[in-house]
This record gives C-alpha cells, sequence and structure tokens, in this order.
C-alpha cells in the first residue's frame, strides 16, 4: 500500500531534479500540487538530512543524493570488473565466491557465484550480514581507521551467530590487527555454522576500501591450514587484481 508521506517525497525530489537548479517553493507547490506549507517542511526535512539544499532564493538538490549515486555506480563498476576475477576464482578453488560492500557497518553482498558442488550458503545477493563475524567484513573494517571500527562496534554490538563468533571488542580489534599484516582475514565458523571463509578486502584508484572478495566452504573442505597457506593467498591475490583493475597502484593508503 503506498505511503503517501514517501510518495510526495518522491515527487519533490522528482521535481528539484528536472528543475536543474534552484527552484522557490510557490514553483515546486505549482508543480508537485502541494499546497506550500507542505512543500515547505518536507523541504526543511531533506535539507536537514543533506538531500536538499537552500540555495539563490531557492532550493536545489544537496550532495546526500550524489554521494548515494556515486556509491552505486561505484559498486555497478566494482561487480562488472570483479565478476571474471570471481569466475576464476570459483574455477580454481571449486568453492563459493563473494563479492562486498560495507554499508553503514554491514556487510552487503553485491555478488556470489555458487561453487558447483551441491553445498549451497544461506548468502545471497542484496543480504545484509554482520561485519564482526564474515571474513568480508572483517577484511573491509581492518582497513578502516580505528574510529571507524569504533563506531560500527557502538552502533551494531558484537552479536554471537555461532559458537566461534568473536563478541569481546578486544579479541576482535586483535584479530582485525592479523588481517593487516597478512592481507586477508578468516571466518573461522563464526557467521554460519559448518561454514569457512576466507576474505580480502579491494581498493579503489585512491587507495580506499570499495569492498571485499571471499571464498567460502563447508569447514571439511576449507580447513584452517588450507585457509591460511593456499586460499588466503589465493583470495588475497584476486583482491588485488581487482583493486588494480578499479586503478589502484599500489603505494597509497590502505596498502597491504
Amino acid at each position: 500500500m503506498p505511503v503517501q508521506s514517501v510518495e510526495r517525497v518522491i515527487t519533490l525530489l522528482e521535481a528539484l531534479a528536472r528543475a536543474g537548479g534552484p527552484v522557490q517553493v510557490r514553483e515546486l507547490s505549482a508543480q508537485v500540487g502541494l499546497p506550500r506549507p507542505t512543500v515547505y517542511r518536507l523541504l526543511e526535512t531533506l535539507t536537514r538530512h543533506g538531500f536538499a539544499v537552500s540555495a539563490d532564493g531557492g532550493f536545489t538538490l544537496g550532495p546526500r543524493i550524489l554521494a548515494l549515486a556515486a556509491q552505486r555506480l561505484e559498486q555497478i563498476e566494482l561487480r562488472a570488473v570483479g565478476r571474471p576475477v570471481l569466475e576464476a576464482l570459483r574455477d580454481a578453488t571449486g568453492e563459493t565466491v563473494h563479492l562486498a560492500v560495507l554499508e553503514q557497518g554491514q556487510v552487503v553482498y553485491i555478488d556470489k557465484l555458487e561453487s558447483p558442488g551441491p553445498l549451497r550458503m544461506a548468502s545471497a545477493v542484496g543480504k545484509i550480514m554482520p561485519a564482526h563475524s564474515t571474513a568480508l567484513g572483517k577484511a573491509m573494517l581492518a582497513l578502516h581507521p580505528p574510529d571507524v571500527v569504533e563506531a560500527v562496534i557502538a552502533r551494531h554490538g558484537l552479536p554471537r551467530r555461532t559458537p566461534n563468533t568473536i563478541t569481546d571488542r578486544a579479541r576482535l580489534l586483535e584479530e582485525l590487527a592479523q588481517v593487516r599484516a597478512r592481507g586477508f582475514a578468516i571466518d573461522n565458523v563464526e557467521n554460519e555454522e559448518g561454514i569457512r571463509c576466507v576474505g580480502a578486502a579491494v581498493l579503489d584508484h585512491r587507495g580506499r576500501v570499495a569492498g571485499a572478495v571471499s571464498l567460502s566452504g563447508a569447514a571439511t573442505s576449507i580447513t584452517l591450514e588450507r585457509a591460511r597457506r593456499e586460499l588466503g593467498p589465493r583470495v588475497r591475490e584476486a583482491a588485488r587484481a581487482i583493486s588494480r583493475a578499479l586503478g589502484w597502484r599500489g603505494g597509497q593508503e590502505g596498502e597491504r
């Protein structure tokens, strides 16, 4: 069932986008068919959250709209660039591979290639998972500043998902330091029972975290020994290949 207030906001944003420059409240009121006081209240809220700005006696789209659009474009590019690398990684290992980004402190899957074997995991494109219990999340958190990590912990906590989940802040920070040192993270059956994963962060052309790639499978197939000696370096190299395709050249912030 449509929500009237949301539909009004969408109509207003579309009117601002069509205008291409500052529009006065009375003009917007006529365009969207809403009373001026209603338009003004909606604009006040949009301005407070950065979706609109007051300029030259009118209103125009705000920087947050552009930021969201830029994030979406980056994700599309990341997925397109990453797909051949994911396919090669899956074919070489026979395990399931994922590509994900960190959104508001949580892992969001943007691509997944299933293992050719019978095992199927709970992950799916668009699904959201905690950062602290996944190899993807730990790989990305490890390359973020300490204040960002602390903010994620404060916001989402460290809920237990399996008996192996790290739920202690100090232990998680220790783990992230190890991830930085070796260039890949291990989810040691911490997010899903019976599943072990290895992940590494992908960097953009500025050397900042753009996402992460991971390899996942049954804990009986991906043993800790195999994860550390064989699959970790392989996933790390896959992440570097995607990073290079995005324009990363090394020697920048976040270099592994």
